[in-house]
């Protein structure tokens, strides 16, 4: 009886039932692929300088990658759902600003989500072993946290702009994507800063092991 009942409220309105169904999904996308695509910065931080990858560790990151993909994938699905759901049920949605950004913004992080499937991930297959970083010239590392805060900081904002309501139709799409390359350029910096003083931690540590080793020898 509760069961039949579930389904005759769901079946008053099939309008509302979609767009419930679809935010369903897109929460379901957004969770895959935000908790993966953290869980793999961190990683990465973790083994940025210091810490040998294993197979292991490979294992996780090329899983992790997959469920990203998933979640993008959902995403992009339920993307374009809302937008034909907004064509046939309420077109004036469509002229909401932030729905174009975060599509612009799920643009960017599917591009640099296929870069770091093709580039960066057969790298880090090469470092097992190794860090993350071990060898790698200076440009190559600036990829790397490049790639790792557009990841971040893309997969971030697109929630951050679902739970701001106050936004639709009162910003404009561009001030919304400068907002969103502020956050990214300062990302990208705070990244290369943390970078250059573990490395440069790594380094006056390794001269302190060559000169205690002088020193018995």
């Amino acid at each position: 009886m509760g069961f039949t009942l579930l389904i005759q409220t769901l079946a008053q309105d099939p309008a509302i039932s979609i767009k419930s169904a679809l935010r369903i999904v897109h929460f379901i996308g957004l969770a895959l692929g935000l908790g993966a695509a953290t869980v793999l910065d961190l990683l990465v931080l973790r083994f940025l300088i210091r810490g040998k990858i294993t197979q292991d560790h490979w294992k996780v990151f090329k899983f992790g990658s997959k469920v990203v993909n998933w979640g993008l994938i959902l995403l992009w699905a339920t993307g374009l759902g809302f937008l034909t759901y907004y064509g046939v049920f309420d077109p004036a949605k469509l002229g909401n600003q932030k729905v174009w950004a975060k599509m612009i913004i799920v643009l960017i992080l599917t591009v640099n989500g296929g870069f770091i499937h093709s580039i960066i991930l057969p790298r880090v297959k090469k470092q097992i072993g190794r860090s993350i970083m071990e060898g790698l010239p200076s440009s190559h590392r600036s990829v790397f946290i490049v790639s790792g805060a557009i990841s971040a900081v893309s997969w971030y904002v697109p929630m951050m702009l679902g739970a701001l309501p106050q936004l639709n139709f009162a910003v404009p799409m561009g001030t919304i994507l400068l907002a969103y390359a502020a956050l990214l350029g300062s990302a990208i910096l705070v990244a290369h800063a943390l970078l250059f003083v573990m490395t440069a931690g790594h380094i006056e540590e390794a001269e302190e092991d060559v000169a205690l080793s002088a020193e018995f020898a």
